[in-house]
C-alpha cells in the first residue's frame, strides 16, 4: 500500500512540476541616496512558464551582508518575457513587484522590480542567466541597481517548444516547375520551350499526326504518307518542282516550264512565242526555248511531241487555220534542224480554237497567237 501511494505521490509531483524551472543566483546591489552600503545577496526563484515566452516568477532574496546587525530579506513576484532567439542565447526582459523586510531603523517596504536578462542554454535542462536590475524601496525612498548571476534547471519543457520539437513543420508542396506551361514537367519534359498553345505528347514534345518529322503546328501538308521524305513544312519533295511529289512522280527531272500529268509525266510545254501579226516567223528572242524544248526531247527519247499553233480571231478563219498551221511548222522545223527526229514530231493549226486569254485586248490576242507542244509518253 506504501508503494502505491508512494508512486501516486511521485507521478502528481511530476505532473504538477511539468513545465517549471528553479534556480538559483548570486548578486550585488548599490543603494543611491541611502545610509545603506553596498551589499551582496543569494536569489532563490521559481518559475512557470506560460503561453507565448511568458514566465512567472517567484523569487526569494536573503543579503549575505547584515543590514545594521539584520540580514535584509525579500519576497517578489515577477513577469518574464522571453524574445525570440534563433542561437543559445535568449534575451529577456522582467517586470513585478513585492515585499522587502528587514529589522532596525530602516523600514519594511513595498518594492518595484524591474530589468533586463539573458539566459545561455547548456543543455536540454540547465540554462545560465544574467540580469541587470533596477529595484525602488519605495518607504525608503532608495533605489537598488545590481546585478544577478546564476543557473536554473528545468522541470519538463516550454509547451510550445515541445510542440515545436514534437510535431513536424508543416510541409510546403511546390509544384513541379513547367517552363513552358505545356503541361508537362520541366523533369519529364524532352521538348523544352514549345510555343504556347502546341499541343504536345507525353514527353512534352509537338504531336506529329503523321509522323514526318514536322510538328502539326508548323506542317503546311498534314496526312503525309509514311516513309516519304518531306521538307521543313512537312510537304513531300518535289525536286523538279513540277507539282508531282517524287514518291508519286514517275517522270522525274521535268524540265522548267514543261506541264505534266498527274503521274509527273510532261503533258504541254508553251513555247512562249508571241508572233507579229500575219507573221509565222519566230523571233529571235524565243529560240531559247525552243532549244531547251529540243533538249528535253533528246534527253528522252520516250516523248512524242505534236506541234499545235494557233491565233487570234482577228481575220477570216480559214485565213487563221492556215496561218496557225505554218507557225506550227515552223517551230516543227526548227526542233528538227537542233537535232530531233521527224519521226517523234508532228504539226497542226488550230486557228481560233482554244483561246487562252480574251481577243478583245491587244494584250489577250498577243498571248493567243502562240505554238504549244501537246506531248504523249
Amino acid at each position: 500500500m506504501k508503494k502505491v501511494i508512494l508512486g501516486l505521490s511521485v507521478a502528481a509531483l511530476s505532473a504538477f512540476a511539468s513545465n517549471y524551472e528553479v534556480g538559483l543566483g548570486l548578486g550585488t546591489h548599490n543603494v543611491s541616496n541611502s545610509p545603506l552600503d553596498d551589499y551582496r545577496f543569494l536569489n532563490v526563484r521559481i518559475g512557470k512558464t506560460l503561453p507565448k515566452g511568458h514566465v512567472l516568477r517567484l523569487e526569494l532574496e536573503k543579503s549575505t551582508d547584515t543590514i545594521g546587525d539584520n540580514p535584509l530579506r525579500r519576497v517578489i513576484l515577477n513577469v518574464e518575457k522571453d524574445f525570440n532567439s534563433k542561437g543559445r542565447c535568449t534575451p529577456y526582459a522582467f517586470v513585478g513587484g513585492g515585499t522587502q523586510i528587514v529589522e532596525g531603523p530602516y523600514k519594511n517596504t513595498a518594492i518595484g522590480d524591474l530589468g533586463l536578462g539573458a539566459k545561455a542554454k547548456i543543455n536540454e535542462k540547465f540554462n545560465a542567466f544574467l540580469e541587470l536590475r533596477g529595484l525602488r524601496d519605495f518607504s525608503n525612498n532608495d533605489n537598488h541597481f545590481g546585478a544577478i548571476v546564476g543557473i536554473t534547471f528545468s522541470f519538463g519543457s516550454n509547451a510550445e517548444t515541445v510542440k515545436t520539437k514534437e510535431e513536424p513543420k508543416p510541409v510546403v508542396k511546390v509544384a513541379p516547375k513547367d517552363s513552358d506551361n505545356d503541361g508537362v514537367i520541366d523533369a519529364n519534359d524532352k521538348c523544352p520551350n514549345t510555343p504556347a498553345d502546341v499541343k504536345v505528347n507525353t514527353n512534352g514534345c509537338p504531336i506529329d499526326s503523321d509522323n514526318d518529322g514536322v510538328a502539326d503546328y508548323l506542317d503546311k501538308c498534314p496526312n503525309t504518307a509514311a516513309n516519304v521524305k518531306v521538307d521543313a513544312n512537312g510537304c513531300a519533295i518535289d525536286s523538279d518542282n513540277d507539282g508531282v511529289a517524287d514518291y508519286l512522280d514517275k517522270c522525274p527531272n521535268t524540265p522548267k516550264g514543261i506541264k505534266v500529268d498527274a503521274s509527273g509525266c510532261a503533258a504541254t510545254f508553251n513555247f512562249g512565242i508571241t508572233f507579229p501579226n500575219n507573221s509565222d516567223k519566230i523571233p529571235a528572242k524565243y529560240m531559247d526555248k525552243v532549244k531547251a524544248f529540243a533538249k528535253f526531247l533528246k534527253e528522252n527519247p520516250g516523248y512524242k511531241a505534236e506541234i499545235q499553233g494557233y491565233t487570234d480571231n482577228k481575220g477570216s478563219a480559214s485565213y487563221n487555220q492556215k496561218l496557225s498551221e505554218k507557225r506550227a511548222k515552223a517551230v516543227y522545223n526548227a526542233l528538227i534542224k537542233l537535232g530531233v527526229s521527224a519521226d517523234r514530231l508532228t504539226y497542226k493549226g488550230y486557228g481560233e480554237a482554244n483561246p487562252i486569254a480574251s481577243n478583245d485586248t491587244a494584250e489577250g490576242r498577243a498571248e493567243n497567237r502562240r505554238v504549244v507542244a501537246k506531248i504523249s509518253h
